[in-house]
């Protein structure tokens, strides 16, 4: 198999490099292990509910306008997988990588000069977190993809470690950013010097993700690979014609856009409840000065246990061939409970908390399984144009959803004596869309993928 003459140019000096240095066994590893490092690094948009505060205090930016730049930052994140898919699996994950670091550095640099100079345009922070949306997804499928195709057949190494790596990103980024040097003149964070840290670690970040992409450039070679087997079982003998065949195939699945929509209805509830649970958690406790870190840290805990767990028990239900649609299943459920909870939080303070980490759990197991289902159905070949296309569903719900919810908190939370039962209509809406989504996903297994007999 040969490389694209892109991936051959930007991996040549690597491949140079690391070529009679390290045996082949030894570079996948570390390839692996640098592929779960960037998609760690690539999770830390998930604290962005931590920016709430100072946004508003320091920017005065209303509840709309923040929720406007976490549409921005999903959209970017989400309407872009297709393409970046379609790069990847043409000139490998390399690109991805470049792409990633292009888009971080200068978009991190600018939010922190606006930060501590003062707004020029609403507009120019938009964009630049339209570009951090871009980036994230980058970093973030060049690890995934990378992982899964170094380890195909394994979907815990393929699919769960770098998802759970994902969500660790945001635990791990919600305790460093205690840190009082990240707070240093306000009380509250310092955004200046958060976004000018992004910047350089995204740099040292995006030279590690370079090696790592171009080791897989160099397993796609056959003198390179081990024991001369081909990097992915179907690999050497597809062609452009079976890609364009598998691609047509999975447009003209039913099941696809079931699926999308279920993925319409489910992240973007989720991600409106990431980007709000600081306000939410302020509406339930507005005297508690450590709440917004705590419910994120429930958040990210449950959503990195999930997600390795999910993985473990994804395998292990393929070893007894007992369907994973199950996990889908649960997750949906327990997603709809989460809903459920914040509709009775004036019961008592306690339940956000418990409300936080069942969303956590729900948003991990849901981001384990939908490409663990994706892999498994559509096959390796066509992997990230499939997963990518399945990311548009939840950039148009979280910003329908995170619209929804800015307006009800603008127009019934603004008063002092505002409680918690002031964002009641935005999460009746989000119970709401659980149910459809577990009534549409069980039609679609029973409907077409176990009248198919479709192994999932």
């Amino acid at each position: 198999m040969t490389l694209s003459a892109v991936e051959h140019w930007l991996t040549l000096h690597i491949r140079s490099c690391l070529k009679n240095r390290f045996h082949i066994s030894t570079l996948r590893k570390t390839a692996f292990v640098i592929a779960l490092i960037s998609c760690v690094a690539s999770g830390l948009i998930t604290i962005i509910s931590l920016y709430a505060k100072p946004w508003r205090n320091q920017m005065q930016y209303s509840a709309l306008q923040i929720n406007l730049i976490s549409s921005a930052t999903n959209l970017g994140g989400y309407l872009t997988p297709p393409l970046l898919g379609i790069l990847s699996d043409s000139h490998g994950p390399v690109i991805l990588s470049w792409l990633a670091v292009v888009g971080f550095v200068p978009s991190y640099a600018y939010a922190s000069y606006v930060f501590e100079h003062g707004e020029t345009h609403f507009t120019l922070t938009l964009i630049a977190f339209f570009v951090i949306g871009v980036a994230t997804s980058a970093l973030f499928f060049s690890g995934l993809l990378t992982c899964a195709k170094l380890y195909p057949k394994y979907k815990v190494l393929s699919i769960s470690f770098p998802t759970t790596c994902y969500g660790l990103s945001s635990l791990i980024g919600s305790e460093v950013l205690k840190n009082s040097w990240f707070s240093h003149g306000f009380d509250y964070l310092n955004l200046g010097r958060v976004f000018k840290t992004f910047a350089c670690f995204y740099a040292v970040v995006g030279s590690l993700t370079w090696i790592s992409t171009s080791i897989v450039a160099m397993l796609k070679l056959p003198v390179e690979q081990e024991e001369h087997e081909p990097l992915l079982p179907t690999e050497s003998t597809s062609s452009v014609n079976d890609y364009k065949e598998r691609i047509w195939r999975f447009a003209k699945d039913p099941s696809m856009y079931l699926t999308l929509f279920t993925f319409f209805l489910t992240i973007g509830c989720l991600e409106m409840f990431l980007t709000n649970m600081g306000s939410v958690a302020l509406l339930t406790s507005p005297y508690d000065p450590n709440i917004q870190s705590s419910v994120l840290s429930y958040f990210a805990v449950f959503s990195t246990c999930t997600r390795l767990v999910v993985g473990l028990i994804a395998d292990y239900l393929a070893s007894r061939n007992i369907s994973r649609i199950w996990i889908l299943f649960g997750c949906l459920t327990i997603g709809l409970v989460a809903q459920l909870l914040v509709l009775d939080l004036e019961s008592g303070k306690s339940l956000i908390s418990l409300a936080s980490a069942l969303s956590g759990t729900a948003y991990g197991g849901l981001f384990t399984i939908f490409p663990t289902l994706t892999l498994s159905i559509w096959g390796p070949i066509v992997f990230g144009t499939a997963y990518g296309c399945f990311l548009v569903a939840p950039a148009i719900g979280s910003t329908v959803f995170g619209i929804l919810y800015a307006r009800v908190y603008d127009s019934q939370c603004t008063g002092q004596s505002a409680g918690v039962q002031c964002v009641k209509p935005a999460f009746s809406l989000t119970a709401i869309s659980f149910v459809v989504a577990l009534v549409v996903s069980i039609f679609t297994y029973l409907g077409i993928w176990r009248r198919k007999s479709v192994e999932i």
